[in-house]
């Protein structure tokens, strides 16, 4: 009893009782390769580091272990630095000194940086809160120096109504590693 099963349509039986297919072979050679394109691709977009693993917390030693966020975050060559006010670790507050409180602000900043492995001079993006908008020349004739280049970064300086503990100024900013 030997019974020939019915043939799917994409297939045909020759006369010697062969099964052949009807599907041109280009188009089969063609849908192996997108199937392994496709498995490749899919390979290659599963296996990439997780992000975490590209991103780290910068924190100096004078920095609040108790504070809810991270002084700046390292994300490949990228450095974002949290708000700081330039605030004395004796006391916690700003100094009654401006031009102490400016000083103490930019080395925080600049000391960020370092431990990211960065200079001033990388830094692209700065935003600066102030309290008291007529102490804008104040706040440049010290910021300038802290910068070797002449191409300083693109900055915001606004007013604000207060700070944090006393401070007068607040910064936060955006560096990229050259």
């Amino acid at each position: 009893m030997n019974k020939q099963l019915p043939t799917p349509k994409a297939f045909k039986r020759s006369p010697s009782g062969r099964i052949e297919s009807l599907v041109n072979p280009r188009i089969t050679v063609l849908l192996v390769v997108l199937v392994l394109a496709v498995s490749l691709a899919g390979h290659g977009a599963f296996s990439q580091a997780s992000p975490s693993s590209n991103r780290k917390a910068i924190n100096l030693p004078d920095d609040s272990p108790k504070a809810p966020f991270s002084s700046a975050i390292l994300s490949g060559n990228t450095l974002y630095i949290s708000g700081r006010i330039g605030i004395d670790s004796k006391t916690g507050n700003a100094p009654a000194n401006l031009d102490e409180e400016i000083k103490l602000l930019l080395e925080h900043v600049k000391d960020t940086l370092v431990e990211a492995g960065m200079t001033m001079d990388d830094l692209v993006y700065v935003q600066v809160a102030c309290t008291d908008l007529s102490l804008y020349g104040k706040f440049n004739a010290a910021y300038r120096g802290y910068f070797t280049t002449k191409e300083l970064p693109a900055r915001e300086f606004i007013g604000v109504a207060s700070l944090l503990r006393g401070g007068h100024f607040e910064i936060q900013a955006i560096a990229v590693r050259h």
